[in-house]
């Protein structure tokens, strides 16, 4: 079995992108548009979904996303945490250095790990398997 193969998948509305590597099943959920805070609110949900079926590995690519309401940064902490309570994480890839720049003036930027790709977050899940 190739414990580097990839699938996609749609489910509920969102891609998912489900990587198989050593011990680490990583779900991709991608946004694009306008984040308002309602839209997050929404998001989170779908987040905590993911996390309550046992899907506690999770990135979040926001390469697509204009804007993010930063109301919202505080509910997507809340959802990183109760991943990181479940024995998972919230990975964020895609920021823009505006989105960036957000985050930091809410106070959350250190509560997420930031990659450029969903790629480089799911070669991140195989390597913090692969030391367990």
């Amino acid at each position: 079995m190739n414990k580097d193969k990839i699938t996609f998948a749609k489910i509920s509305g969102y891609d998912a992108v489900i990587a198989a590597a050593v011990h680490a099943d990583v779900h991709v959920v991608h946004r694009a548009g306008a984040l308002e805070e309602a839209d997050v609110v929404a998001l989170c949900d779908d987040l905590v979904t993911l996390g309550c079926t046992g899907r506690h590995n999770l990135v979040l690519d926001l390469s697509a996303v204009t804007h993010i309401d930063y109301r919202g940064f505080d509910r997507l902490a809340a959802c990183a945490k109760f991943l990181r309570q479940s024995g998972g994480e919230l990975k964020i890839c895609g920021l823009s250095e505006y989105h960036r720049v957000l985050f930091r003036a809410s106070g959350r930027y250190g509560e997420f790990e930031y990659f450029d790709s969903p790629d480089a977050a799911a070669a991140d899940f195989a390597l913090e398997a692969s030391l367990i």
